[in-house]
């Protein structure tokens, strides 16, 4: 693989977030922006006839499957609304 450098400018705070999450996930800063890159540009910049969407889900909600259910049917009925208003 080239190596080649870049220099990205970004607030303290968000420095301090990519040390911590890449020391957790045990990668180093480089490695994180990679995969993230790699994971998340597509759904920024997407050219497909698809509409990205991501669901943060509450780990609790796996240990009661009536309550993940009526979570999950209240987001699809939200974003099946978003989407008939946006045409």
């Amino acid at each position: 693989m080239a190596k080649k450098i870049m220099s990205l400018s970004i607030p303290v705070e968000m420095q301090e977030l990519l040390e911590v999450s890449a020391k957790k996930m045990g990668w180093n800063r480089s490695e994180l922006v990679r995969r993230l890159v790699d994971k998340y540009l597509g759904l920024l910049v997407n050219d497909d006839d698809e509409i990205p969407v991501i669901l943060r889900i509450p780990r609790d909600l796996r240990e009661t499957p009536d309550e993940l259910s009526a979570w999950l049917h209240a987001r699809a009925d939200a974003i099946q609304k978003a989407l008939i208003k946006d045409k």
